[in-house]
């Protein structure tokens, strides 16, 4: 995939930073500005100063950059301890109750666990756990036992979760901020692919304390791609380095690249991992060796959907702010949604769903539009 051109400029130099950490040497006052305004929407400003302590090359930085960018290096090391934190309490909790079965911590806890480049300066929000389908309701039992709620939700919502989802609703210790997402598998069990999950589980990796697991490296690497290819993804460019990073970390392993091809393939992952080599290697200069790329073009969309797709994701990965981005974003926004939708559910549930979220929204405008009415003087 030829680069392609970046109109922002502050998103070509941010692009450039990821790349190559050593371009901050050569920027100007006012590319800095541009740089930091762009990796702080990004969620990537942390990063920017985890590369540029690692290199030697912060105190190269102006005085007034090193200022935001250890200040998001601060923010960044406070939420993964407090990540960590609740993860030694979730495996405190499950010794403690007698229950001892392979816990798989996903994505940026993971990175933090296994301690893998992806974790350098990576915010992490919450905690995705994955356990067999069989030890949910075991596991679930436990945590809410020793003091975890779960989200409060309507009944259509609970059922949404409990039969079509590949997690629970979330759950949350009163005394903390970090929720833990408890998965039983990486796609909804409505979903066009069938990832299949008895692999997943059998090939994970043990780290750490206890029952601790994190997926092996192909499977990492899918699971991030579907987390960003299929509509989970708060951060898109973020988690495009993930994948940028993982590949990076991992192709040096022996027997990765064709373990991960044949993993796609196990997993019915295949465009989505042609995705995520195309565009990690073709915006992020990810090192995917030719004959690979070669390989992940059985997958490719048909010739009349590429550049549309091409365009879609593109314009998903880098969205901006301002007036005219804002439009394409919301444009971007709402063919990504659809598309997600498209992916998680066959067409008669998809129906379903959308006209009882669509009735929802509209039964709570009337119910804030009476409550505007009450509120006037009479």
């Amino acid at each position: 995939m030829k680069t392609p051109i970046l109109t922002d400029p502050g998103l070509r130099e941010l692009i450039g930073v990821l790349r190559d950490p050593a371009a901050t040497v050569s920027l100007a006052p006012g590319q800095w500005n541009q740089v930091l305004y762009r990796a702080r929407e990004h969620g990537l400003a942390a990063r920017v100063a985890s590369d540029l302590y690692r290199l030697g090359l912060f105190e190269r930085a102006p005085a007034k950059a090193r200022v935001h960018l250890q200040a998001a290096a601060i923010a960044c090391r406070s939420a993964q301890t407090a990540v960590g934190y609740e993860l030694d309490r979730m495996r405190r909790a499950l010794e403690l109750s007698g229950v001892e079965v392979p816990v798989i911590v996903l994505k940026g806890a993971a990175y933090k666990l296994a301690d893998l480049p992806a974790s350098r300066g990576r915010f992490i929000g919450d905690l995705d756990l994955m356990v067999a389908f069989d030890h949910v309701d075991t596991v679930e039992g436990a945590l809410l036992a020793k003091g975890w709620e779960s989200s409060k939700l309507n009944a259509y919502d609970e059922r949404y979760y409990r039969e079509w989802m590949h997690e629970i609703p979330p759950l949350q210790h009163p005394e903390r901020d970090t929720p833990i997402d408890l998965h039983h598998t990486i796609l909804p069990r409505t979903a066009r692919a069938r990832p299949d999950t008895a692999a997943l589980l059998a090939a994970a990796v043990p780290v750490g304390q206890g029952n601790l697991r994190v997926l092996s490296p192909p499977d990492m690497v899918l699971h991030g791609a579907v987390h960003l290819f299929h509509g989970e993804s708060g951060k898109p460019l973020r988690d495009l380095l993930d994948q940028c990073d993982l590949i990076g970390h991992f192709s040096s392993v022996p027997g990765f690249w064709a373990a991960l091809l044949e993993r796609a393939q196990r997993h019915q992952l295949g465009r989505t991992l042609y995705y995520s080599l195309r565009y990690a290697q073709g915006l992020l200069g990810a090192p995917v060796p030719s004959e690979v790329q070669r390989a992940a073009e059985r997958w490719r969309p048909p010739p009349a959907l590429r550049p549309v797709m091409d365009r879609l994701l593109i314009s998903y990965l880098l969205s901006t702010p301002g007036e005219a981005a804002a439009r394409r974003s919301a444009i971007t926004d709402a063919l990504m949604l659809a598309r997600s939708h498209w992916l998680k559910m066959p067409f008669g549930l998809l129906v379903r769903h959308l006209a009882v979220k669509a009735r929802a929204r509209y039964d709570k405008r009337q119910d804030e539009l009476v409550g505007d009415d009450d509120a006037l003087p009479r």
